[in-house]
């Protein structure tokens, strides 16, 4: 197969697709393994469901649209399907899901059947373990455009290595030098925390490394982390999920532990004396500011309430030699200033929690001169500064290396471990949907038959429980009318068994106790229609019900058919729809008023069941036991209220309501 056999891929779309997997291969590989999100990147999403159901179905013989054969039906699994799919936690999932529909291949209901089988087991299994939370947090890794580096360099020594270097994109990630000659080479040491030489070694100046390694995850090793760091939270919880799963002994993963331990000390950051050197190069200016604003005001303030004493000496000195009173108040002060300066170097140490010598920057920052206001040494506090990125730099490099290259053969692994989460959310999410709704999967007969106990409308709120059987050996008979009040529950049967069949020819669980049925090859699902056709619209119905005239195994619903037209010609058009169907071995249901003119005029039996009121409470709402009742013609709305009426009724008005009921009778 080629990717232009699928529908819908002309080459446009393929050359698409060849640029989005990169292979003809791999995209239809894609296809097959049911990749509706990355399908959904090249074109829509309803192609990609579409390309992957008929990938699905070529495998398997069959189409996604052969078995639903009308507009309800299709309705109906439409509705399923946003159930079902609102048990997933993940987008992979929720389209995964939607790649799934009904046929009547054996072969594919039977894969189906295993896959929906273990999934419930394992939903048990993981029930109460906080599965759901971390699965909510997974979804497809991403690549983000990485930010460039702006502390560190790296200095080719020739134009042969710098090529080499540009050729593989490290340009766009971190500031790339050609450095031929030591004071090349210094000035750039002047203007980075760290540069890397790559090349022969020169003699620079001291600080400058020379590189181990040519490979990525040492030279900047931020464009290995960078991915993992991006899609930290996702890969935590799935390393979580991971585990969980394997604790349960529901899934193994190989390498989890290595993967684990990595990601875990992606997650810590830097080691905290790397984060002490960061802080501290952030604070640094702020807190010598601080201090030396504290200084001149002590300076101040102690100088105003300060005398300087001249003696006859020091007055001759100033005479005779020229030496002026600023030198004698530097003499005079000299002690006042040291002491504030000492306490202002003190403050700033205590705050910054300088480390070790570090403190002995804060001499050459806080200028030993005396002066007011004082004056900070900006060189010395640039240079500190200075000093202190590049320990930061080069203690976070390290730190970085080694996890680089710990991390930097794993995004596969990390990319595997991702999509098997999603691929067990798929079949979680099957799982979790037949354990909350309380599903059993039903046993597929030979002979045509629809049988099942307790059986439970999904669209409804707290449903009753309804049986019904058709072509068993208690109930051979394979057409039946269904008859009954208005009200009592006949459409919400039909959409029932409309379920049950969807459900067991997607080979998953139906809302019953106990089910049997037959494969068929369609599903027709008629609505009741809303009012007398016209002489046009009558004759389109015409077309639309002439097709159950096929020779396939098929399931046939209809819910009053009737009203198409006046009851005496729908009567007769209703018996001959059932007596072919009858011929053929198909099994229908036809909910409809008139079962009693209907099978007057089918040459073929059909049995007529309805579901029973015994009649109506206090408030006028019936009293209705929604199983059919077999071979039965049940009483309709009216009959029931006139009959309630002649019981309460008395005189002359009672004996009307007699006439009128014989009139049912």
């Amino acid at each position: 197969m080629k990717l232009v056999d699928l529908p819908g891929v002309g080459s446009r779309i393929r050359e698409r697709l060849l640029e989005h997997y990169g292979s003809e291969e791999n995209a239809l590989e894609a296809v097959s393994r049911g990749d509706v999100a990355g399908l959904s990147m090249v074109m829509s999403e309803r192609q990609a469901l579409s390309l992957v159901q008929h990938a699905r179905g070529m495998k398997y013989g069959v189409k996604s649209e052969d078995f639903l054969a009308t507009d309800e039906a299709i309705k109906i699994y439409q509705v399923l399907i946003s159930r079902l799919a609102g048990y997933a936690h993940t987008e992979y999932a929720r389209f995964k899901i939607g790649t799934m529909f009904p046929s009547s291949s054996p072969e594919l209901l039977a894969e189906n059947r295993r896959l929906a089988e273990a999934a419930l087991e394992k939903a048990k299994q993981m029930q109460g373990s906080g599965i759901d939370e971390l699965l909510k947090k997974i979804r497809p890794l991403r690549e983000k455009a990485l930010t460039r580096i702006r502390e560190r360099a790296l200095a080719a020594t020739s134009a042969e290595v710098f090529g080499q270097l540009k050729a593989r994109g490290l340009d766009k990630l971190i500031d790339l030098n050609l450095a031929e000659s030591p004071q090349e080479l210094r000035g750039l040491v002047n203007s980075y925390s760290h540069v890397s030489l790559v090349g022969d070694e020169l003699d620079g100046p001291p600080g400058v490394e020379v590189a181990e390694s040519l490979q990525e995850w040492y030279l900047v090793p931020e464009a290995v982390l960078g991915f993992y760091k991006d899609n930290l939270e996702i890969l935590v919880a799935a390393v979580k999920a991971a585990r969980r799963l394997q604790a349960a002994g529901v899934s193994s993963f190989a390498g989890l532990d290595e993967l684990e331990n990595l990601i875990s000390r992606l997650g810590k950051g830097e080691d905290s004396e790397a984060e002490r050197l960061a802080l501290l190069a952030s604070r640094l200016g702020g807190c010598v500011a601080e201090a030396a604003s504290w200084a001149n005001e002590e300076l101040k303030a102690k100088i105003e309430k300060s005398s300087i004493t001249l003696e006859g000496t020091d007055l001759l000195q100033v005479m005779s030699r020229g030496e002026g009173v600023r030198e004698l108040f530097e003499v005079q002060m000299k002690g006042v200033f040291q002491d504030v300066l000492k306490e202002a170097r003190a403050r700033a140490a205590r705050e910054l929690e300088l480390a070790g010598p570090e403190a002995v920057w804060l001499d050459e920052i806080f200028s030993s001169e005396i002066c007011f206001p004082l004056e900070l040494n900006r060189q010395a506090l640039r240079s500190f500064e200075q000093e202190l990125r590049s320990r930061r730099e080069e203690r976070g490099l390290k730190s970085k290396r080694e996890l680089a290259n710990g991390l930097a053969d794993k995004r596969e692994a990390a990319g595997e471990l991702v999509h098997a989460l999603m691929e067990f959310d798929f079949a979680h999410a099957l799982g979790s949907f037949a354990l909350a709704e309380g599903l059993c999967m039903p046993e597929i007969s030979e002979e045509p038959c629809l049988c099942f106990e307790g059986g439970r409308n999904l669209s409804l709120d707290n449903p009753d429980a309804v049986s019904y059987s058709l072509g068993t050996d208690e109930h051979s008979e394979k057409v039946a009318l269904l008859s009954g009040v208005n009200s009592g529950g006949k459409t919400s049967l039909l959409d029932l068994i409309a379920q049950i069949a969807i459900l067991a020819h997607m080979g998953l669980p139906v809302p019953a106790r106990a089910c049997h049925i037959s494969l068929f090859q369609e599903m027709y699902y008629f609505s009741k229609s809303r009012g007398t056709l016209s002489a046009g619209a009558f004759e389109t119905a015409m077309h639309k019900f002439a097709v159950v005239e096929n020779e396939k195994r098929k399931l046939v619903l209809a819910d009053e058919l009737e009203s198409i037209t006046e009851p005496g010609a729908s009567a007769r058009i209703i018996a001959c729809i059932l007596d072919e169907l009858n011929r053929r071995g198909s099994v229908a249901v036809f909910v409809s008023h008139l079962a009693e003119e209907v099978r007057r005029f089918a040459e073929t039996p059909v049995r007529v069941d309805g579901i029973e009121a015994s009649g109506l409470d206090k408030n006028n709402n019936l009293i209705v036991n929604r199983s059919p009742r077999y071979s039965y013609l049940a009483r309709s709305t009216p009959e029931l209220i006139l009959d309630r009426l002649v019981r309460s009724a008395r005189g002359p008005e009672r004996e009307f309501y007699v006439r009128l009921l014989e009139k049912f009778r």
